[in-house]
């Protein structure tokens, strides 16, 4: 869960346990486990689950996952809320790398980009083609690919507003 709020309101709603296992059977066909909210760290062990939620829901937005020019709602909704304490992610990285080297704290903001690139954590488990051979290998989206436009993104583009 890469959204603080999210997870806060997921946690207020498990507890109502019988609506939650009624939803979730609705909406997911099965009981639906919670994973607690967490970031992106490039020391961390796994990524996976991270990088799969960002990869569905830049491909539920119409969003290249691997040239991202905008975050996903899910990625973006505590800073939109401005949640203090929350998971604040940009979708271009290179201000935050700057201000990293500067000795500024960008700690708190966090690279969408990273989640498409191996070189960040050595891994890019949970990306729906990075073996090229996934469930999303053929995905004949917009932007899967990453043909059509020179700025890498297909079809319909990396998404707009």
């Amino acid at each position: 869960m890469p959204s603080q709020v999210v997870d806060d309101l997921w946690h207020a709603f498990i507890l109502n346990t019988r609506s939650y296992d009624a939803f979730c059977k609705q909406a997911f066909g099965r009981f639906l486990h919670h994973v607690p909210s967490a970031a992106l760290k490039s020391n961390r062990h796994s990524n996976t689950g991270l990088r799969r939620c960002w990869w569905y829901t830049c491909k539920e937005e119409n969003i290249n996952p691997r040239n991202a020019t905008r975050l996903p709602l899910l990625f973006a909704l505590d800073t939109k809320l401005q949640i203090a304490g929350g998971f604040h992610y940009v979708a271009d990285c290179s201000t935050v790398r700057r201000l990293a080297e500067r000795g500024s704290d960008a700690a708190t903001v966090y690279c969408g980009g990273d989640f498409s690139d191996n070189s960040f954590d050595g891994s890019t488990d949970g990306f729906g083609d990075a073996s090229g051979h996934g469930s999303d290998a053929g995905h004949s989206g917009s932007d899967a690919d990453g043909g059509g436009g020179s700025d890498g993104c297909g079809g319909g583009g990396c998404g707009g507003d």
